[in-house]
């Protein structure tokens, strides 16, 4: 299929925002329920480690008009745009969240230096362990910890607190909000404002739904 320059658009951010979506959803189910869905937490994990991608739908293991790995973001995304989920839910304002710190995270050069440096020291693991391996996930959730967790703004994550105490939650939370961060940059990379969910939101929408 062949986009228009602004159809092209929608199509990359629909992508971009399904992957933060897919990331603040997964971040609600372990906190409140102890549970993921894997093939979506796979895919989502997945995205941190797409360095250098040729593409937007590579980051996410997918082609063209088929990302299958981003159903739960797209689900979400359309529910936002239909307004079937509440301006006060969870995963809206972890959506919001990660924008923001994904904002000062560009600003900062020696920390995105850091960050970068970590990603590739731990994908270099990827030939020992499974990218969801426990040790994996310690490693992507030590470098959230060690970088971003600096900011003064800081993403309150809400639940249930037996599953909020299990450490092996803790770093799946903080390995997919990582995922959110690189969904939230590659939302930036291809064009994406604030603006575009109010006056884009139709063609985003569109995008969603047929990619859903």
């Amino acid at each position: 299929m062949f986009y228009s320059l602004s159809e092209n658009l929608a199509y990359q951010e629909a992508i971009a925002l399904a992957g933060l979506f897919q990331a603040a959803a997964i971040v609600e189910e372990i906190a409140k329920k102890g549970t993921f869905p894997e093939d979506n937490f796979v895919t989502s994990i997945g995205s941190i480690f797409k360095l250098n991608p040729d593409s937007v739908e590579e980051i996410y293991g997918g082609q063209v008009n088929y990302i299958p790995g981003l159903s739960l973001g797209f689900s979400q995304l359309i529910q936002v745009f239909d307004k079937k989920q509440s301006l006060q839910s969870d995963v809206l304002r972890y959506v919001l969240g990660l924008i923001n710190l994904q904002g000062k995270l560009a600003k900062d050069k020696d920390m995105l230096s850091v960050l970068r440096s970590r990603l590739e020291q731990l994908s270099e693991n990827r030939n020992h362990f499974d990218i969801t391996h426990d040790r994996m996930l310690a490693g992507l959730a030590s470098t959230y910890q060690d970088t971003l967790s600096n900011f003064r703004f800081r993403i309150q994550v809400n639940g249930n607190q037996l599953h909020l105490q299990n450490p092996l939650n803790v770093d799946k939370i903080r390995a997919v909000l990582l995922a959110g961060i690189r969904a939230a940059l590659l939302w930036r990379q291809v064009g994406g404002k604030r603006w575009h969910l109010i006056f884009n939101a139709k063609q985003i929408r569109n995008v969603a739904d047929t990619l859903a």
